[in-house]
């Protein structure tokens, strides 16, 4: 079975409530449309009902399969106003969401999200990343001891024979541009998390540099250095290791000469944390043009409750994809 095989699986088996404030955009709803009548997740479109109305006739598309929460219905805002109020905590206030509600369909989607009425938030085609993060972390906020919110891309490389399979985390080529050493080791912990509950496998999680023990020294090494150490005092229970090439990272034969002692990871990562979103946002662009296969997210991490931003050049078979994957996130992996 192929990974994302497993991933309508385990959507069909308890689909979420995914809430999508892009009902204007024509391929988001076909994507979704389908996603619903597959049985992936229960979809519910925020904005403008009747303009949601329209643009599904003008395309073809049918929405008796779907829920609209109608943007402009202020008397239901008022409703989650007082709900998001009355939560333990809020990142932002009641006050500055509201604001911010009446001109967002986002805003209004995850504050339904944030007091119940929907398990995950989608978006991304007409939204940048930067916008996406802001809103989620101002709504939903941080989860306790997460430094930073992050973002892992899911591959699986048709073809790849190694020892460790054929799919990888890669992270963080979305929000993180130039991460502390205190957030890349947050951000290792995440991808260990969310890797393993995702894809049922033991996360083997290496901090990638140009350097491989020691044969590097500047800057950026010492960072990934310190990040390692923190990640294993914060979560000893997690294999995790570096700093390391990317080749002696995920091929064996090269780990045993580069690598000279004992490490669970080296030769067999599945996980692979960048030094730098630089580092990352190229090497997954080049995998996705080169290499025959599949790239899913990027699952954001770190928040109180599931998000996921698909990219604005997505397909409609990737935007379909993503939310099987909002639908096995709502089911309480993040």
């Amino acid at each position: 079975m192929a990974f994302i095989d497993s991933i309508y699986e385990k959507a069909k088996q308890n689909p979420g409530r995914v809430v999508v404030p892009e009902c204007n955009n024509p391929s988001m709803m076909r994507s979704c449309v389908r996603a619903a009548a597959d049985g992936l997740a229960e979809i519910i479109f925020v904005g403008d009902a009747q303009n949601c109305w329209k643009v599904a006739a003008e395309n073809g598309i049918d929405l008796g399969g779907v829920a609209i929460v109608d943007s402009n219905d202020l008397a239901y805002q008022q409703e989650l106003l007082e709900k998001y109020a009355a939560l333990p905590a809020q990142a932002f206030s009641a006050k500055s969401v509201e604001k911010r509600m009446k001109k967002s369909p986002l805003y209004l989607a995850l504050v339904m999200e944030a007091v119940g009425e929907a398990d995950c938030t989608f978006g991304g085609l007409d939204t940048t990343t930067m916008e996406f993060v802001m809103a989620a972390q101002g709504t939903l906020g941080l989860k306790p001891g997460v430094k930073a919110s992050s973002g892992m891309l899911i591959m699986e490389i048709d073809g790849y024979e190694g020892g460790q399979g054929n799919v990888f985390g890669m992270a963080d080529g979305a929000i993180n541009t130039e991460p502390t050493a205190e957030v890349l080791a947050s951000i290792s912990v995440s991808c260990c998390d969310t890797f393993t509950a995702l894809t049922g496998e033991e996360a083997f999680c290496g901090f990638l540099s140009y350097s491989t023990d020691g044969s590097g020294n500047s800057p950026s090494v010492f960072r990934v250095r310190e990040a390692l150490e923190m990640a294993k005092a914060q979560r000893p229970d997690l294999k995790i290791d570096g700093e390391v090439q990317a080749d002696a990272a995920i091929v064996e034969r090269v780990a045993v000469k580069k690598v000279k002692r004992e490490s669970a990871v080296a030769g067999h990562a599945n996980v692979l944390v960048f030094p730098d979103a630089a580092a990352c946002n190229i090497a997954t662009k080049l995998i996705q043009q080169f290499a025959p296969g599949h790239s899913y997210g990027p699952i954001y991490q770190g928040f109180n409750q599931p998000v996921l931003d698909c990219s604005r050049g997505d397909t409609e078979e990737r935007i379909y994809d993503n939310v099987a994957f909002c639908s096995v996130m709502a089911a309480g992996v993040q």
